[in-house]
């Protein structure tokens, strides 16, 4: 929810009201209402058909080109042409860095820079952590005494019901503790998760699709997250976190955030989790629950990638650039 992230930080500093079009399901459009903002469905994909959005853009002109913010991460950079001439884009990227065709890039990835992207004039990169959107209730989930739970938070879907083989395969090393485990609102076998955490792991409080991790991060110490942006959020709250690659593109995400000293992976995806190995990821478990010097080395160089909310910053600079 980058970009709501985005919306919040710039209304707070008095900047354009942004108004949504978009594609979620329900539960992440009101989560958007929620926050105070319009919401226009759209049955159409930005980039793919960017014809409503050029036509908005020319109505709603009389003041300058209007600011238009996509998530670039299923956005063809090719297509955008169009609109770029029409609004002052803005598009956020992810890895392998492509040349959108934008005013604005960001990518808020810790191990980005600009140079990662071609010259173009008139165009600004902000790249690296200092840049993120995580919302500033993690950093001061950081702060809070006596976490004592372990997270399990396998993304808005996962594929393969990772939950499911976590509580089945790691109930031993989990005993001992209290156990936090989401359910995603597009979980495809939620029953079964449910019904594996009951059994295996009966002490765990079971929380559906919650429009924030805030409340279970300051709670926990460990996640057991997938190797998304939540990974993100957990390491600016202070968690250590052990990442499952639950789809392929997620793997080399992983690995880069392991190569700065925070994520630790525990597994990658497979075509069923059956087919995956335990003995190793229990190892893992073990060392991250009993090794607090290890532990707490972990969670250092997690906080280090995001040291301060980059909502703020992001909001002043795209201030004076655009305006």
């Amino acid at each position: 929810m980058r970009c709501l992230a985005l919306a919040e930080a710039l209304r707070a500093v008095g900047g354009p009201v942004a108004q949504f079009c978009m594609q979620a399901p329900e539960t992440i459009l009101q989560r958007v209402r929620d926050a105070g903002f319009f919401v226009q469905g759209s049955a159409r994909q930005a980039g793919r058909d960017c014809d409503d959005l050029v036509l908005w853009c020319q109505q709603n002109s009389a003041d300058g080109p209007p600011w238009v913010v996509l998530d670039g991460k299923y956005v063809d950079p090719a297509l955008l042409s169009p609109l770029a001439e029409a609004s002052r884009l803005i598009c956020y990227d992810d890895a392998p860095y492509r040349d959108f065709p934008a005013a604005v890039i960001i990518n808020a990835q810790p191990w980005t820079s600009a140079t990662d992207y071609p010259l173009r004039a008139g165009r600004l990169v902000l790249a690296g952590g200092q840049y993120n959107s995580i919302h500033p209730g993690y950093f001061a989930a950081a702060d809070r005494p006596a976490r004592s739970a372990v997270l399990i938070t396998l993304g808005g879907e996962d594929p393969a019901n990772d939950t499911a083989w976590i509580a089945r395969m790691l109930a031993d090393e989990l005993s001992g503790f209290p156990v936090l485990a989401v359910i995603g609102p597009a979980h495809p076998a939620r029953t079964a998760a449910c019904v594996a955490l009951t059994r295996f792991l009966p002490q765990s409080e079971i929380i559906h699709a919650p429009p924030s991790l805030i409340p279970m991060a300051e709670r926990s110490f460990l996640a057991l997250s997938a190797g998304g942006t939540s990974c993100y959020e957990l390491q600016a709250a202070g968690i250590a976190v052990a990442a499952i690659a639950v789809e392929e593109h997620q793997v080399p995400f992983v690995a880069a955030l392991e190569r700065l000293g925070g994520v630790v992976p525990l597994a990658g995806p497979a075509p069923t989790t059956g087919d995956r190995p335990a003995a190793g990821p229990r190892a893992i478990l073990h060392r991250l629950l009993h090794d607090r010097e290890w532990r707490a080395e972990r969670i250092t160089h997690g906080r280090a990638l995001f040291p301060a909310p980059g909502g703020q910053t992001l909001a002043r600079v795209l201030m004076e650039h655009l305006r």
